[in-house]
């Protein structure tokens, strides 16, 4: 409908103005017509309309059309010319992408070399060296460059079997290299490239074991009887770890078995124990056998799993060990002090847990809000404004990348999503080339535009976290007001929902499926919708603004009514599933909460009930609302005897 609308004022201008260039018709209608024209393909109206827009921001994206449109039969002088002047864009980047792929397909590589410049795409990286191998530029840094591409732990894209069959026809992948491409792609249980890189080598029967190993562990290991070589040990380890997975104390029978008789490294041994040790988490032996790994092969994961089971278990004495043993850049972090500071406080050194309470209590953070509670005072909220003059405000402006992303978000206020993907797209671009303190303002005036989605996200990059104008605004303060209000839910906890599932992008879509502003999944939202009244005639009903938050805030009422007011559950619930909540909840009945919530299996909803806890406090503050403790209660039980 929209085509036929511009299409109908197209013919309606024709009629009422001598040009189609008319000053009187603004801009961006001007800029849509001329769209329509080249989509229409009408190339004189557009050339008669884009001639009018070389001073619009958005000029260089009709350029960027009509090139693309043509990218096949486009000439090299119209490419270079569009790349001097527009290459510094994302749309230029994109343009210049385009037409290297095209280059390559028709061999052109001279002309592929004239224009290509450093790139993450793997593709055209390996394009270039192909590029420069047929063109007599062959040097050292060509061949260790697609090396450097041939050896990694994946499968490389089509184009670069380009450069592997020169190295391979040249003799430049020696056996040794085979084997250590193999070793990396076996680690992460790759073999169908392994089996066919395995091809090349002059036996393959260390290969196929390894892959026995990897498919059978258990049966291969307990008839291993190959002579004491390096990959008869690898092969070993790998088959442990493998078994280590599913049956841990198996696994290591057969390391103390194996041990014995083959001559592993003391790396070798100090990892294999370490790796076992992990895997065992679930069985009693488990805390043992981490309190027993070697220090010097602690890492991160280890550390983590024996401070968790540490804190599942209670036992603060091992705790507290625990998180004095991590690297001290760890140790400091606020989450680690605050734990520290649990286990003092139960192991009776109090005045030592307090100063670090109070210490944290000085935070804007999760962990600073937990310290702050358990002393009973206020929430810090640390709030310091990003400065934007008048004069920052005009040089962002300045910044054609920043003009063009503008104009994008003005065109996405009417016509919706694709230009707002185009307004993000030339966003990322300009302020990736930013430095921080710039990125900070850029975030502030994105802000003021009331593209908060975005603003959220450019001060975040900058570092900038204590803007909480910026950071948490009361956007779509109406609809969560009478959402809430509606269904007699707290409006700070709405908006910390909201905070966390979108950041207030109320065109936002998961990967999983979820829509809007508060990410609700078509299925629930048909099954809330049914139980309120309200009648829903598509997914896409789901992304607007007052059916988003109509259902997702009914769906937080019954979350909380089925979990009996307890927020924190509600929470979980509406993240992972409420019968996930329910179960995680059970099994961990009779546990602090704070330590419940550390606990959560799924890392994603750890973060997240973390986050909106921590949310629902700073918007109470922007609310002007009195600052509640964190709501971190667990279900009542009378078997339980609770001792926060």
């Amino acid at each position: 409908m929209k085509k036929f609308y511009f299409l109908f004022l197209f013919i309606t201008l024709m009629t009422s103005y001598c040009s189609l260039a008319n000053d009187s018709l603004p801009k961006h209608w001007q800029f849509k017509l001329a769209l329509d024209a080249l989509n229409s393909k009408d190339i004189e109206t557009f050339q008669q309309l884009s001639n009018n827009l070389q001073d619009y921001p958005l000029y260089y994206y009709l350029r960027y059309q009509a090139l693309k449109s043509k990218l096949k039969q486009a000439n090299i002088i119209e490419i270079q010319t569009f790349l001097q002047r527009y290459g510094n864009s994302y749309f230029g980047k994109k343009l210049r992408r385009d037409w290297l792929y095209k280059l390559a397909k028709q061999q052109d590589w001279n002309n592929f070399l004239r224009f290509y410049i450093p790139t993450k795409y793997v593709k055209l990286q390996c394009y270039n060296i192909h590029a420069k191998l047929v063109t007599g530029q062959k040097n050292d840094s060509t061949v260790q460059a697609a090396k450097k591409l041939w050896l990694v732990n994946r499968s490389q894209p089509k184009a670069c079997d380009l450069i592997f069959n020169y190295l391979y026809q040249n003799s430049l992948i020696s056996d040794a290299m085979i084997w250590q491409r193999i070793e990396l792609l076996a680690k992460k249980g790759r073999f169908k490239l392994v089996n066919s890189l395995a091809k090349r080598l002059p036996s393959q029967t260390w290969v196929k074991l390894w892959y026995k190993m990897h498919k059978k562990p258990e049966r291969t290991l307990a008839n291993f009887s190959e002579p004491d070589l390096s990959i008869s040990r690898t092969i070993i380890l790998h088959g442990i770890r493998r078994l280590a997975k599913k049956q841990p104390l198996k696994s290591n029978e057969y390391w103390q078995l194996l041990q014995s008789k083959y001559a592993f490294s003391a790396t070798q041994i100090g990892e294999l124990q370490r790796d076992i040790a992990i895997a065992s988490k679930k069985h009693p032996i488990a805390l043992a056998w981490l309190t027993a790994i070697n220090k010097e092969y602690l890492n991160e994961k280890a550390s983590i799993t024996r401070i968790k089971l540490a804190l599942q278990q209670q036992n603060w004495i091992a705790l507290a060990d625990f998180i004095t043993e991590l690297p001290i850049e760890q140790q400091q972090t606020l989450q680690w002090r605050y734990w520290l500071a649990r286990a003092l406080e139960k192991t009776n050194k109090t005045r030592e847990a307090k100063n670090i309470y109070i210490e944290l209590a000085q935070k804007r953070d999760y962990y600073g809000f937990l310290a702050a509670d358990r002393l009973g005072t206020e929430h810090k909220m640390q709030h310091n404004s990003i400065q934007l003059t008048q004069s920052q405000q005009n040089r962002l402006m300045r910044n054609p990348n920043i003009a063009r992303a503008y104009e994008f978000y003005l065109l996405s206020k009417v016509d919706g999503d694709s230009w707002l993907t185009n307004a993000k797209r030339e966003w990322n671009y300009a302020t990736n080339l930013l430095t921080k303190s710039s990125k900070a303002s850029a975030g502030a005036l994105a802000s003021r535009w009331g593209w908060h989605h975005q603003a959220i996200v450019t001060v975040a990059q900058a570092g900038n976290y204590d803007d909480l104008n910026v950071r948490f605004p009361l956007a779509f303060y109406n609809e969560l007001e009478v959402g809430a209000r509606e269904q007699n839910i707290d409006l700070a906890w709405a908006y910390g929902i909201v905070r966390q599932e979108s950041a207030f992008k109320d065109t936002a879509r998961s990967h999983a499926g979820a829509l809007g502003l508060m990410q609700l999944m078509p299925a629930t939202g048909r099954i809330v919708a049914k139980k309120i009244g309200l009648k829903l005639k598509s997914r896409k009903n789901i992304l607007d603004v007052d059916v988003n938050i109509s259902l997702g805030t009914a769906y937080l009422r019954q979350l909380l009514d089925r979990f009996d007011g307890n927020y924190m559950l509600a929470i979980a619930g509406y993240n992972a599933g409420p019968n996930r909540a329910k179960r995680w909840a059970a099994k961990n009945s009779c546990i602090p909460a704070d330590i419940w919530v550390e606990l959560i299996p799924f890392k994603e909803t750890r973060k997240y009930v973390s986050r909106v806890l921590f949310y629902t406090s700073i918007f109470e503050n922007r609310l002007g609302l009195n600052t509640k403790p964190l709501r971190l209660v667990m279900p009542f039980n009378k078997k339980c005897i609770y001792n926060q």
